[in-house]
């Protein structure tokens, strides 16, 4: 994916679609790259995007524009009757009447349908969707992390690329990108402030007042770090949106945005819970910060903002670091996060540990190594410190505990991948 920033970002989910037989349905929250993946890696015969006021451009065709409905529904079914591949982006836009014609026509041709809202998922495979059991669902989420690590390291230093990409996962972020790791995470700030409340808007455009309203209030709590059911609930109560203080009113909430792909939902090692946080770094970014320097209200400067910067930059790390080892290993990231136990990074298999790390993006010290070793006693597995600098640390000699720099854990991923 290059977005005139010089970062081009290769995702290995085209080649995942390119496996799928038959009708196909690409769904997604918006800005996850869904139309730049079908264009630039997809083979289609004809594209069709539907805007908002249902008029139809068109690629592919003599004409680039198709003013009704019924000449639409009569491109549609010729190119698929003749076997053509048709691409319709943002579909969840065209009347219901449209989709029980086209159904018609199964298993003719190859469709691909692409929609961003949130209520595509429920529509399709709806009890009453005409397009039920004949189109396979393939969700887009941000890019994968090993692929934005593999793109970014060909270009900058390990360390500078491990910085970036869990905010590059995000396509709108790459042309904020100028080449400063700094000015990129407080650029990104500023611009989030307009970017994400937008974004957000136009995610649930679909849905009433009320229940945006009720969304856009969970993810602002949870990006901002409030975590526990009850306290969300409460919260909600005490601002006049939930009726009533009952953690069974916001689960349904969280368990639909987590279906969209905007909340990720992490369990808690030995446990049957999960504990829920935003999928995409940046929009985090922007709640974090928000619910400190009221970023939506005024400006803020660099100074200012620095230390909240740093903090939260490190967590974002240590997130996709955990979500690259999980890629890279084919496990499962997994939380230890208590008072009395925390551990970075666990990647489990078939409910056992495979590696367990802890992320030092600052000073590492003895007593680091000292800590993580009592930590993680009990666990037979690999064990890893990554530390962000080149230069050796002599303190772990002896322990079994690996310290890994960000180009030893590129090297790393490379050995692990290779048959």
């Amino acid at each position: 994916m290059n977005m005139n920033s010089g970062i081009v970002v290769q995702r290995s989910e085209a080649q995942e679609i390119k496996k799928l037989g038959g009708w196909i349905l690409i769904a997604g929250r918006r800005k996850v790259g869904k139309t730049y993946l079908i264009k630039n890696f997809l083979n289609y015969d004809a594209y069709f995007l539907v805007k908002k006021d249902r008029s139809i451009h068109a690629e592919g065709l003599p004409i680039s524009r198709i003013d009704t409905l019924d000449a639409f529904v009569g491109a549609v079914k010729d190119l698929i009757s003749n076997e053509k591949c048709v691409v319709i982006d943002e579909f969840q836009r065209l009347p219901l009447n449209f989709l029980e014609e086209i159904a018609t026509l199964h298993p003719h041709g190859k469709l691909v349908l692409s929609g961003s809202s949130l209520r595509v998922m429920k529509e399709i495979f709806g009890e009453k969707s005409p397009l039920l059991g004949l189109v396979q669902p393939y969700i887009l989420s941000m890019a994968k992390a090993r692929d934005v690590l593999d793109s970014l390291v060909k270009t900058m230093p390990a360390k500078a690329a491990i910085e970036i990409a869990p905010y590059v996962r995000d396509p709108w972020t790459i042309p904020i990108y100028i080449g400063d790791d700094k000015d990129f995470l407080y650029n990104l700030a500023k611009s989030s402030k307009l970017i994400v409340p937008a974004l957000i808007r136009e995610i649930f455009t679909e849905e009433d007042r009320e229940l945006t309203n009720t969304y856009s209030s969970i993810l602002a709590l949870i990006g901002a770090g409030t975590y526990d059911y009850s306290e969300i609930a409460n919260i909600l109560y005490t601002r006049g949106i939930l009726k009533r203080q009952d953690t069974s009113l916001v689960i349904p909430y969280i368990r639909n945005m987590e279906a969209a792909g905007i909340l990720e939902g992490v369990r808690v090692y030995g446990t049957n819970k999960k504990r829920y946080r935003l999928s995409s770094a940046a929009m985090e970014l922007f709640y974090y910060i928000d619910s400190r320097y009221d970023l939506e209200e005024r400006d803020v400067s660099f100074d200012e903002m620095a230390p909240a910067l740093e903090n939260i930059r490190n967590l974002h790390i240590e997130n996709f670091l955990a979500d690259l080892l999980a890629e890279t290993l084919g496990g499962r990231k997994e939380l230890i996060k208590s008072a009395g136990m925390e551990i970075d990074i666990l990647i489990t298999k078939r409910n056992k540990p495979v590696f367990v790390g802890e992320v030092k993006w600052g000073k590492l010290e003895k007593k680091d190594v000292e800590n993580f070793i009592e930590k993680t006693r009990k666990f037979s597995c690999r064990k890893a410190i990554i530390f962000k600098t080149l230069h050796s640390f002599s303190g772990a000699k002896g322990t079994g505990i690996d310290i890994i720099s960000p180009d030893g854990l590129v090297a790393f991923l490379k050995a692990a991948r290779t048959p």
